[in-house]
């Protein structure tokens, strides 16, 4: 069930990015391009959660963190310049997917251990 939500809001939130995207002319297209980046890497992540084989508490909080982590990426490249040089919004955003992968990685491992 989890598995069909997290797919479902994800493309509705990709479809409504793109509308915006073409819909607003200040919307830069890297803007857009980056941020459906993230939604789709959110999605990913959220994915994963839901389908490894995690103890409940590990999936509920991965959840939340990860939707909250999700936002905040996608404002920051909501409002990133549109350059990849010298850009810190995309290095604090790709910093924070790195962290997420991390976590997953570890959890997953202890959690086959216990």
């Amino acid at each position: 069930m989890l598995k069909k939500i997290i797919l479902f809001t994800s493309c509705v939130a990709l479809v409504a990015n793109l509308v915006a995207g073409l819909l607003l002319s200040a919307y830069h297209p890297f803007n857009l391009i980056a941020t459906s980046v993230a939604i789709i890497l959110t999605a990913a992540l959220l994915y994963a959660v839901a389908v490894l084989s995690l103890k409940d508490a590990f999936r509920i909080s991965l959840t939340f963190l990860y939707s909250f982590i999700g936002i905040v990426i996608f404002l920051l490249l909501l409002f990133a310049k549109p350059q990849l040089q010298d850009n810190w919004c995309i290095i604090a955003s790709t910093l924070l997917v790195l962290m997420e992968c991390a976590i997953v990685f570890v959890v997953a491992k202890v959690s086959q251990h216990h």
